[in-house]
């Protein structure tokens, strides 16, 4: 009887472990309505940040998460001890290139599989790593046949070879075609990367109709893009203001990304700053270091917005409500023109619902002509005349220049907070 007894404790026990070992790591289990993330068994919907800027600021509003394009293995190293220093996941990106004939070199290959080789080795019991993302947006080019989508899952076949505590993942645009792709040529991959601004509220219905069943995230998301809003007369894009993006941010996330199952959470685009068409477009934060410029790496409302959706709070200090812009009278969609030599005026609507005093920073640049693709570097386009600063919602400006320029202002609360604003003007 005691040697039965005993039998039965050690199957108990074996059975026990053998559940632990199980639930270590990331893991995706489906559900009656869609899937849910775990992390050495406890449930985890991603709360991610776009890139590794300001995370002591991301984690005190509510992040869990950030991601990553690419990056060396020293790199990964790095972001990795940074999220362990503020207890957050990463998401690592594996960067692939968007050019077609890359796939068909083989020196390239053997290269990016020694490399996924080193790094699922190198990193394979991280507690901080969540998913390693291969590639991103590599259909830019037209790449969605099975040479592309194939090489991407013998990487993601390599890697769960050596590393089976983390999930592998590919990023694709908003691309039905791309899904189809993958589910055919991709089987190996845990979770596919979606990135969608617009039409993010179409993702839901995209995947549902798709041939792949599996989960996703969305990878990148923020403010309508340039490629997607109204234009003026010469073809400047007009860019949301800040008040205008903090609505969309808040209302894209509680619809889109908290309304299916499917989908484990997001990474917000972009936890920083970068220049893509304008300083400000997707930036969550204004730029803090350009010379002549007033500023100094201050939030915008759109990390105001993921604040309240992140913690379901209200944030105790708010940014200034910012609503409209004219040059002469005219809005951005009626193309406002003046001519050269000859002065023009620019107002702002603004507000601060804690009653905070405003200051105005103005700045006018050159509209961009040297353009990026799929997000690539792009430089800051040169200044026209001086920086001001107001303490009233106006200014007025002379250029002696024919030609297409934007005229910015920041809104500053002296709480941390810049709200933006920003309208094309051209010069005959």
């Amino acid at each position: 009887m005691n040697i039965i007894r005993r039998i039965i404790i050690l199957a108990a026990i074996g059975s026990t472990l053998a559940a632990c070992t199980q639930q270590q790591g990331a893991h995706i289990r489906a559900t009656e309505e869609g899937f849910e993330l775990t992390v050495d068994g406890n449930p985890v919907f991603i709360k991610g940040i776009g890139g590794t800027n300001r995370p002591d600021i991301a984690v005190a509003n509510g992040a869990n998460a950030c991601r990553t394009w690419g990056g060396s293995i020293d790199e990964i190293a790095a972001t990795t001890a940074m999220a362990a220093q503020h207890g957050m996941y990463v998401m690592q990106g594996i960067w692939l290139p968007k050019e077609a004939e890359k796939y068909a070199d083989e020196e390239f290959k053997e290269q990016m599989r020694t490399f996924c080789r080193d790094a699922a080795e190198r990193f394979k019991d991280d507690p901080n790593l969540l998913i390693w993302g291969i590639g991103n947006e590599v259909e830019l080019s037209g790449n969605n046949g099975s040479t592309v989508w194939s090489f991407i899952d013998e990487l993601s076949t390599i890697i769960k070879s050596i590393d089976k505590r983390h999930l592998t993942s590919t990023v694709i645009a908003h691309n039905p075609n791309a899904l189809d792709s993958i589910a055919r040529y991709a089987p190996s991959l845990d979770v596919i990367g979606i990135n969608s601004y617009g039409p993010i509220n179409e993702v839901k219905s995209m995947v549902a109709e798709s041939d792949y069943k599996g989960p996703y995230i969305i990878t990148e998301w923020g403010p309508t893009g340039w490629w997607e809003t109204g234009k003026t007369s010469w073809d400047a894009p007009i860019e949301q203001s800040s008040e205008e993006k903090r609505k969309v941010y808040e209302a894209r996330y509680n619809n889109a990304i908290l309304g299916d199952p499917r989908c484990l959470g997001s990474f917000v685009f972009l936890w920083g700053q970068k220049e893509e068409r304008t300083p400000t477009w997707f930036s969550m934060f204004v730029e803090g270091n350009v010379e002549g410029l007033p500023l100094k790496g201050e939030k915008t409302p759109s990390v105001e917005a993921m604040q309240r959706v992140w913690t379901g709070e209200e944030p105790q200090q708010h940014a200034p409500v910012v609503t409209d812009i004219t040059i002469d009278g005219k809005t951005a969609a009626e193309s406002p023109e003046a001519g050269h030599g000859k002065p023009f005026s620019a107002c702002v609507t603004a507000q601060d619902n804690d009653g905070d005093t405003l200051q105005y920073v103005w700045e006018i640049l050159h509209e961009a002509t040297v353009l990026g693709f799929g997000g690539s570097y792009e430089p800051r386009p040169e200044r026209y005349g001086e920086v001001i600063t107001t303490t009233e919602p106006r200014a007025e400006f002379t250029i002696d220049e024919a030609g297409n320029y934007r005229v910015y202002v920041y809104v500053l609360d002296g709480t941390g907070y810049a709200s933006t604003i920003n309208c094309p003007v051209r010069i005959n």
